[in-house]
């Protein structure tokens, strides 16, 4: 089935290009991970190719074409009046690094599909904050939360 997928290119808290394009999503994926396997270095980095999700709520009603290209990803109604479902979220990160326990994202591939304009600006916000470094006062202040936390 065509779709039109969303593919984000982030780097250090930037997004560098996010473009639309049709096709099949998992083809799509499969291509950009042969891309960044060239731009890899293996002595530098992991290569990791991470599967999420993101929930999207849609007000009702959905038209008979939204109906059917949302219903294989878990399509259900909320009691105030929405479709929610779960769109599928991949990650290829192919430049990153250890920041004491943090793992940090320079460079990603977020890929997914196209939903909106309002979903597209969330997942640009999600491979911002993949790629943006935290700084060591944030590392601090995270860690004394999940201390707080534990006690």
């Amino acid at each position: 089935m065509v779709d039109e997928v969303l593919i984000i290119h982030a780097e250090e808290g930037k997004v560098k290009e996010s473009k639309i394009v049709k096709g099949e999503i998992n083809s799509i994926l499969k291509e950009i991970v042969k891309k960044t396997t060239e731009l890899w270095d293996p002595d530098k980095s992991d290569f990791v190719v991470i599967r999420d999700k993101y929930e999207v709520s849609l007000k009702l009603p959905l038209t008979r074409e939204q109906y059917e290209k949302y219903s294989k990803y878990n399509l259900r109604r909320t009691s105030d009046g929405y479709a929610v479902f779960d769109i599928p979220v991949y990650v290829v990160s192919y430049d990153n690094e250890w920041q004491g326990d943090d793992y940090y994202d320079r460079r990603i591939y977020l890929i997914s599909l196209y939903i909106n304009e309002d979903v597209k600006r969330d997942l640009e916000n999600w491979a911002i904050d993949s790629t943006t470094k935290k700084s060591s006062s944030e590392l601090l202040d995270l860690e004394d939360l999940e201390l707080e936390e534990e006690l």
